[in-house]
């Protein structure tokens, strides 16, 4: 029994020293691509000149970012003071610092409902039996405008009731137009300079002058920015803008 323990103890010696010393595992070979990689420091071994970017590459990253810059849009426009006071005190209770000025523009004097491209008397003349038929006593011929004559059939103040008269008309087999009527004059607009990184301004800011006005956003006048891009409502029928020497 001896025997055999000692013999089994010499036997896993002689194992042991032959995997030990006799066989030895050959390294892995050494892949080309993982060679080329930097070694992994951690933060202790990373000295100061290596942690801090050189100048050059600083400047290089800085001018590769997008500077934040600061816009200036107006608002408007205002046809009289009053209502470019009160717009800017809208401006004011939503934290802005509005500053205003004027320039000549065209001021909004409410819409004209019409009948045009008529090339004969004998259309015009079918057209205004129709709208006197219809007890609309209000319609008259306009001055000529080129070869096309137009028949009026109201001016009004807002464009609600233009458009009730447009579809009126409409019913009686007729094709009306409504054009915004506007005249010359002064008008003003509420210069916001908006800082850095603030949300964009709309004309939904901004309350309007009553039924019929239509506010814009623009760049200011030699200020930086662009344009703001503001959504319109589609009017029931088509709106012409008609000056001051095209309309009654």
């Amino acid at each position: 029994m001896r025997a055999a323990f000692f013999l089994l103890l010499f036997a896993n010696l002689s194992y042991l020293a032959w995997a030990q010393w006799i066989d030895v595992p050959q390294p892995a070979p050494a892949n080309a691509a993982f060679a080329k990689l930097p070694r992994l420091k951690l933060v202790t071994e990373v000295s100061p000149d290596e942690a801090a970017p050189s100048s050059a590459s600083a400047r290089r990253t800085a001018l590769q970012m997008p500077a934040a810059t600061a816009r200036c849009i107006s608002l408007g426009p205002f046809s009289d003071v009053a209502s470019a006071t009160r717009g800017a005190a809208q401006l004011r209770e939503k934290g802005f610092t509005p500053t205003q000025r004027s320039e000549d523009g065209e001021i909004p004097k409410g819409f004209w409902v019409y009948i045009g491209g008529l090339t004969s008397d004998v259309e015009v003349t079918k057209v205004v039996r129709v709208l006197e038929q219809a007890s609309i006593q209000d319609a008259h011929l306009m001055p000529a405008s080129g070869e096309a004559r137009r028949v009026s059939v109201g001016l009004f103040s807002d464009r609600q009731r233009a458009d009730r008269r447009a579809q009126a008309v409409q019913k009686l087999g007729l094709q009306p137009e409504v054009a915004e009527r506007k005249l010359p004059g002064t008008v003003f607009w509420e210069d916001v300079i908006l800082p850095a990184g603030t949300a964009s301004l709309s004309t939904q800011d901004l309350s309007g002058e009553g039924p019929g006005s239509r506010m814009e956003a623009a760049p200011c006048p030699g200020g930086p920015g662009q344009p703001d891009t503001m959504p319109t409502r589609s009017p029931t029928f088509p709106t012409k803008v008609a000056g001051a020497s095209k309309v009654p």
